[in-house]
């Protein structure tokens, strides 16, 4: 889900802009990602909580409130994002924006509602097959290998003046805030122990190798794109907010693959948010939260889940720049990422509470190092998007 629809759109907006010369960072980002949900993982395996449940017993309400708020901000933005997305990817095949909207709602709806977390999660790999489409979008773009090897430079010359926004956007649209608070409450809804975390490491270091092939994916296809001759489509539609690179692959099978991707993304991303919220608020409020209770007997986690997202689903449209939008959203992710950021590096190093699965003081230093880094490029990576 980390490759959700605003992702795809600034993995394609660096790509049109930036070329093959994005893929070294993208690839870069493998080891930050696996460290942050290794230690969500870690956390919920060692305790049996969720992470806004851990934050208030061991800092209070206040603190667990403020780090909710944050996400749910970025949250709000993202849902805005996943259904322009949707409708932007149901546009490309003909199908109404009404019609994709109320669809998607009704998919989110359902998915939830089985009274078992394995259903769900079977649901869910079956929906992120879709993410796969990028990879033959790819394919069929048919980039030159010469050229994308001589590109992974780590100091790239002929890019855009705003390539380092682009990169930590990148970040922003790899690492998201709400992935800490999904993870480690789903890990506790699997009924994870600390037996798990083995399995669960591997599980993790796959997710984060596969999400950042798949961003490459749309990297290398969009950039293709743009080293070739090809026009954006006159026979398309709903082009408009496609990065170019993206549009001037939207047309037969290969747009086929691009309203797939992004309806899959935007659909599996839309869930997994909208749980991540859920779960945060539950936990904040101490109320029953878990996809192994029927309706009846978690209303309000249920409610939270299925009412957050109607708001955004009524303004997705508004934008005037949803490719603008999307960037500047991914760049602000690593800037609001750093408060629960915080929180998971203090606990994760807190030996009164994982015992010998704590980190080290080696450990610890390195991951504040990795927070302070993410902080101040997310600063610059925003002062240079907004200038």
């Amino acid at each position: 889900a980390d490759v959700d629809a605003p992702s795809v759109i600034t993995a394609g907006k660096g790509g049109t802009e930036a070329g093959y010369a994005l893929l070294l960072p993208v690839f870069a980002i493998v080891p930050v990602l696996f460290i942050v949900q290794e230690m969500t993982a870690r956390l919920a395996l060692a305790t049996g909580k969720g992470h806004a449940e851990l934050v208030r017993a061991r800092y209070g309400t206040h603190w667990a409130a403020v780090s909710i708020l944050g996400m749910a901000i970025i949250n709000f933005v993202a849902y805005v994002a996943e259904f322009a997305g949707i409708a932007l990817g149901a546009g490309i095949v003909g199908i109404p924006t009404p019609v994709a909207i109320l669809g998607a709602l009704a998919i989110h709806a359902s998915m939830v509602m089985t009274g078992s977390y394995t259903w769900f999660e079977r649901f869910a790999v079956a929906l992120s097959l879709a993410l796969f489409s990028f990879v033959f979008l790819a394919i069929v773009g048919r980039p030159d290998l010469g050229h994308i090897v001589s590109d992974l430079s780590p100091l790239p010359g002929d890019v855009p003046h705003d390539y380092f926004a682009l990169v930590v956007a990148m970040i922003g649209a790899s690492i998201m805030p709400w992935m800490i608070f999904y993870q480690q409450s789903a890990s506790v809804d699997k009924k994870l122990t600390r037996e798990d975390l083995h399995g669960s490491r591997v599980e993790t270091l796959v997710g984060a190798f596969a999400s950042q092939a798949l961003m490459a994916a749309i990297v290398i296809a969009a950039a293709a794109a743009m080293r070739s001759a090809a026009p954006v489509p006159a026979s398309a539609t709903n082009l408009a907010e496609l990065p170019e690179g993206m549009a001037r692959l939207a047309n037969g099978g290969a747009g086929w693959l691009i309203a797939i991707g992004l309806v899959g993304s935007g659909l599996l991303a839309l869930v997994v948010v909208s749980l991540s919220a859920a779960w945060g608020v539950a936990e904040l409020m101490g109320w029953p939260r878990s996809l192994n209770l029927k309706f009846s007997q978690a209303r309000r986690f249920y409610g939270v889940y299925l009412l957050e997202v109607i708001p955004a689903a009524a303004v997705a449209l508004l934008s005037a720049d949803l490719v603008r939008l999307c960037v500047g959203v991914m760049v602000f992710n690593v800037i609001v990422l750093v408060l629960p950021l915080a929180f998971l590096v203090r606990l994760t190093s807190d030996r009164e509470l994982l015992g010998d699965l704590a980190n080290s003081r080696t450990r610890a230093t390195l991951l504040w190092g990795v927070t302070i880094a993410l902080l101040a490029s997310g600063t610059y990576g925003m002062f240079q998007f907004l200038t």
